[in-house]
């Protein structure tokens, strides 16, 4: 390549770059939403009938607007659709933790509920023995 053709292809690159630079931006920001949705969808499958019906509403309806967003939008994203995607995901992921947060709790309180496990513990079951008492210390040379 001559120099000529050199310094054309690198203002070439310099006048592409803010365009890919926004493509990349658009991309990313449907990728994201798509990956939330389909984390949220599933985990609300998983969870199944455990979830409060109120707030799985309110989740239901973040989900659907964001899928209406991701649908929306085409191969080229204008600053707007790239907006919206943005904020539809956050919309939802804040609904989502809401959700699933309380869903923990009500199984982190159930579980305390139960009490503790019966049978023998990490130790074996060894009663009035210390944790200490079978420990030999071993030396060795390496050869």
């Amino acid at each position: 390549m001559s120099d000529e053709e050199i310094d054309k292809a690198v203002k070439e690159a310099a006048e592409y770059e803010a365009q890919d630079k926004k493509r990349k931006e658009g991309i990313d920001a449907k990728n994201d939403a798509d990956a939330i949705v389909f984390q949220t969808e599933k985990a609300m499958e998983e969870a199944g009938a455990a979830l409060d019906a109120n707030d799985k509403a309110a989740v239901e309806a973040d989900l659907k607007a964001l899928k209406e967003s991701i649908a929306k939008c085409g191969d080229e994203l204008t600053d707007d659709q790239i907006n919206e995607l943005k904020a539809g995901k956050e919309k939802l992921m804040n609904s989502a933790q809401k959700l699933f947060e309380k869903l923990y709790q009500q199984q982190a309180a159930q579980q305390g509920q139960a009490g503790p496990q019966a049978g023998p513990g990490p130790q074996g079951g060894a009663q009035g023995s210390a944790p200490d008492d079978d420990v030999v210390d071993g030396d060795y040379r390496e050869v």
